[in-house]
């Protein structure tokens, strides 16, 4: 029997049904706006104040009415090396705006809509690969699994990413059905949009239109379509406008950074567990098995569709081995790809206690809230763990104890960020422990004795401090620590960090 046959425990028009959706968003929306002004640092913080960085550039420059000297330190605090239009960082900056002042807290709640929109659009694709009882646990899944809703509050252009593929994935689906001008469009457009916010997105959508497409027609008509080349037209050129047009090297840097010095990693079978092992960490590794797995129950186009989506994710590891450990956030297009996959089970289980007596249904409703209880409480203990409160002001403070109009090098929290967004201070990166151990994955080597300072003086020239504040570099690094402690003289210390004088020896 087909899955949209199935007898159904939540029936169209019935109260259930309906109850049960406004629950899903309910928690899925106010779980994610839990400690809404706790500064955002206790997720890849140096990532989110990137972007707030540049929203705050936008937000002073568009704002007319704003302090020109505010102004021009924000346009100096904001150069930062920018892979892909910021999407987000405008519509926070516009929200800014409108609001009349900068509230980094209002970038939750931007990431959290793109989110939540991009659930509708999850929801609307799963009832229709399924039916309505797959529909809502694929979207329960979306919404309310913790590691999902760490990371889609997030200030990152992720969230607004995987909107756009969810979109875009429903539009092509719907034209599969029903081939028309209006969804063809609507499929280039959004699937262009996608790709733009972020290029990896070409991947996971790149295949999911492509197999669905071959499982809708055959190859000949697809080819004959004028409707297929207005898809493809689309989805190239709205980010090539963006990634190639002005400049072709313009999206070259994932390629040359983090993808040719890394495909080594490849051919090593601990790259491979140490993936599993991140999966089962943020996901569970059965259920991603059993998701994995559950596609073939699907409906021809529907399994298409997903099994692309699958491809696309693990394509998108291979080309990117080293963040695909280390940041996090490249998994969060799992999370849409695992919810859509379970659709199917949700069905089969959910249309099979639709069968049984009331005691049954009551029975299995009751264990279901208490596993999305657990959901809940394991969520909310992630957002509320710890309060950054203090940090803005401890940030500014130690930023007043550097000299003004100095060149300042050194190795604080988040690579520095922290200091240049709540600080309204410029220091520039020295390389942690960690960065040289990813340059010599990807085949560079580093002198590190104290006998040798041409590394030091090489990424010091030119600089009147070096402060720090990450005190465990140091130990990581014993040559730095050093020449630094055996020849420069420390111009303030205190609780947490030390200057030193880079203008004069000992």
């Amino acid at each position: 029997m087909e899955l949209s046959k199935q007898s159904s425990l939540f029936k169209n028009g019935q109260p259930g049904f309906y109850a049960a959706l406004a629950l899903l968003f309910a928690l899925g929306i106010g779980f994610r706006l839990l400690n809404l002004t706790n500064p955002p640092l206790d997720f890849h913080a140096w990532r989110q104040l990137r972007s707030a960085v540049v929203a705050r550039d936008m937000f002073y420059t568009w704002d007319r009415g704003a302090d020109p000297t505010l102004r021009l330190k924000a346009q100096t605090l904001s150069g930062v090396e920018r892979l892909e239009p910021n999407l987000t960082e405008a519509a926070v900056a516009l929200v800014y705006l409108v609001v009349g002042s900068e509230h980094l807290w209002i970038s939750r709640i931007v990431t959290t809509l793109f989110w939540v929109i991009g659930g509708l659009a999850l929801f609307a694709l799963a009832r229709r690969m399924t039916s309505n009882d797959g529909a809502l646990v694929a979207l329960a899944y979306y919404l309310l699994l913790p590691f999902g809703n760490t990371v889609s509050r997030a200030f990152i252009p992720e969230p607004l990413m995987i909107m756009w593929i969810l979109l875009a994935c429903y539009a092509a689906y719907r034209w599969s059905e029903a081939p028309s001008w209006a969804w063809a469009i609507a499929t280039g457009i959004l699937s262009g949009l996608a790709i733009l916010t972020k290029v990896f997105a070409v991947f996971p959508l790149g295949f999911a239109i492509l197999f669905l497409l071959l499982a809708s027609k055959k190859l000949g008509k697809l080819v004959s379509d004028p409707q297929t080349w207005v898809m493809g037209a689309l989805a190239g050129l709205i980010p090539a406008l963006y990634y190639i047009l002005p400049s072709p090297s313009a999206g070259g840097s994932y390629l040359t950074n983090w993808t040719l010095p890394y495909l080594h990693r490849l051919t090593d079978i601990w790259f491979y567990i140490s993936w599993l092992n991140r999966l089962n960490t943020y996901f569970n590794l059965a259920v991603v098995l059993i998701g994995a797995a559950a596609i073939l129950v699907l409906p021809k186009r529907a399994r298409a569709l997903c099994l692309g989506l699958w491809l696309g994710y693990i394509v998108t590891g291979a080309m990117v081995p080293s963040l695909i450990l280390s940041h996090i956030y490249y998994n969060l297009p799992l999370v849409p790809i695992l919810a859509l996959s379970l659709a199917p089970i949700g069905t089969l289980l959910l249309s099979n206690i639709g069968r049984q007596g009331r005691t049954w249904q009551i029975l299995f409703l009751g264990t279901a809230l208490v596993a999305i209880g657990y959901s809940v409480f394991l969520s909310r203990k992630e957002v509320t763990a710890q309060d950054f409160r203090s940090e803005p002001a401890r940030w500014l403070a130690l930023s007043q104890k550097l000299p003004a109009d100095s060149n300042i090098i050194g190795l604080t929290d988040d690579y520095n960020m922290r200091m240049r967004y709540y600080g309204w201070r410029f220091v520039q990166q020295y390389p942690q422990a960690t960065d040289q151990d990813m340059a010599r994955l990807s085949g560079r080597e580093f002198d590190e004795t104290a006998e040798n300072w041409d590394y030091f003086t090489a990424r010091t020239e030119g600089y009147d401090f070096f402060i720090i504040t990450l005190m465990d570099e140091l130990d990581k690094q014993p040559y730095l620590k050093n020449i630094l402690s055996n020849n420069y003289p420390i111009y303030d210390q205190g609780e947490g960090y030390i200057i030193f004088d880079l203008r004069q020896r000992k």
